[in-house]
């Protein structure tokens, strides 16, 4: 008898693993198709939102179930408040692979931006308003207004205009225009 209790109870928590785990694998088939989705459009990229997807998904499948298995009535707050879980998970793991990737590049010496040295070798150059700026009356960057003979910095690979400390402040941390991507020293 006492064997026989062991095998169900065995059994019980092989169904229970099963099914926990189809049901993980659903939410996280929807948490890889929403992600990938999101991840798309954001500079995260695909393949990261469809694995934060996953694990969100998987995550909050796991507390639905669990919710259900404890008696507790099956609510849409309940369902918000798992989801919202999901998004700070989500948020959690954005932050945690910013400063992650900062700690890599520094132990790394990868540089994405350009040096102090080329960037102040750049040409500046005092803005006026001409006929054919008329289109560039303001810093992209910034979004102020370019003020007559206001000192500014012309991009040499595409001939963008900035205020020099906004465009400075950038090109320490990116090696690229703002507005096109092109190198600006190529």
């Amino acid at each position: 008898m006492a064997n026989h209790l062991q095998i169900t109870a065995a059994f019980n928590v092989i169904f229970r693993v099963i099914t926990a785990s189809i049901i993980c694998t659903g939410g996280a088939v929807i948490g890889i198709i929403t992600g990938a989705i999101k991840g798309q459009t954001m500079e995260s990229g695909f393949v990261r939102g469809a694995g934060v997807g996953a694990l969100s998904g998987a995550i909050v499948a796991l507390q639905v179930v669990d919710m259900i298995a404890n008696g507790e009535h099956f609510s849409k707050v309940a369902l918000l408040q798992s989801l919202l879980h999901g998004k700070l998970f989500i948020e959690w793991t954005s932050a945690m692979e910013a400063s992650f990737t900062d700690i890599f590049d520094v132990q790394n010496d990868v540089t994405r931006g350009l040096s102090e040295e080329v960037i102040k070798d750049l040409p500046k150059h005092v803005f006026k308003k001409t006929p054919q700026r008329d289109n560039e009356t303001n810093c992209v960057i910034c979004l102020q207004d370019f003020k007559n003979k206001e000192e500014g910095r012309e991009l040499p690979s595409c001939r963008h205009v900035f205020h020099v400390k906004c465009i400075d402040e950038w090109l320490v941390r990116q090696g690229s225009c703002p507005v096109c991507r092109r190198d600006v020293i190529v």
